[in-house]
């Protein structure tokens, strides 16, 4: 599910895949839709951009979005997911809003790669009367690019909870950890770059951010589903300490909404 939630982006992050990998029919879904995000991590200034998803069940694994990119579950199992991960982080240019921050030097958008794993079990498993379901994800991605030079770490516990057959919620908290290349890049300052809005600031590696996220799915029919996001993420420690934060929030807050037809 935290495929779905997209950080650190105002740009196009539309991205449908059609992958043809064997004559075999599988089953498939492509989304499109609308959200709202910070410009940049610490920013209090919003935009809207349009978002899409998608899913394709192959011979080799389930191929997903990542946020703006891919990832593919080579385990076809209800009880595990594991598999490699390739995105693209869209870094921060100087088109924001923010005059200081903008006349920083530029992150560079930048490939990522990285694997993730996740697991799941039945709250009935564990004796108990209910039909919902504990989900875990654990993935770490590294700048392979010219942008930010880090590496990240993205943990994460959520809750399927079936409403009836129509209507899932899906609550979770989930963290971000950052190397020092990281929390560097995005909220670091450098000497030659400070100016009186902007003292020289030199973030350590740590957590990054903590998340509270409440996801929606609606199913309308068998080919239509409707699926709506609100998360809340503050930034922490070193992150949160930084001089571009003070400028903006730590607070952060997305909302989004995906209509999805399947094939």
């Amino acid at each position: 599910m935290k495929a779905i939630i997209v950080r650190n982006t105002k740009k196009l992050a539309l991205l449908i895949g059609t992958i043809v990998l064997s004559s075999q029919t599988y089953a498939a879904s492509v989304g499109i839709g609308l959200a709202r995000a910070p410009e940049f991590s610490g920013s209090s200034d919003y935009s809207f951009f349009p978002t899409a998803s998608f899913e394709y069940e192959t011979r080799f694994g389930i191929f997903k979005n990542e946020q703006i990119g891919f990832q593919l579950d080579l385990i076809k199992s209800g009880s595990v997911d594991t598999g490699p991960i390739l995105r693209i982080n869209t870094g921060r240019d100087d088109s924001v809003t923010d005059d200081a921050v903008a006349a920083l030097p530029e992150i560079e958008a930048t490939p990522e790669v990285g694997w993730f794993v996740g697991s799941g079990f039945k709250l009935a498993s564990l004796g108990l009367t209910s039909n919902a379901i504990v989900i875990g994800r654990l993935s770490a991605v590294t700048d392979i690019g010219d942008g930010h030079g880090g590496t990240q770490i993205n943990g994460s516990v959520g809750l399927v909870m079936p409403i009836n057959e129509r209507l899932r919620f899906i609550p979770s908290v989930s963290f971000n950890y950052g190397d020092d290349s990281y929390t560097d890049s995005f909220y670091g300052i450098q000497d030659a770059n400070a100016s009186a809005d902007l003292s020289a600031y030199t973030p350590s590696a740590g957590v990054e951010s903590t998340q509270f996220a409440l996801v929606a799915i609606r199913t309308i029919n068998e080919r239509w589903k409707a699926t709506g996001v609100f998360a809340y993420t503050t930034l922490q420690g070193d992150a949160a300490q930084s001089p571009i934060v003070a400028r903006g929030d730590e607070d952060q807050f997305y909302s989004g909404v995906t209509l999805s037809y399947q094939f």
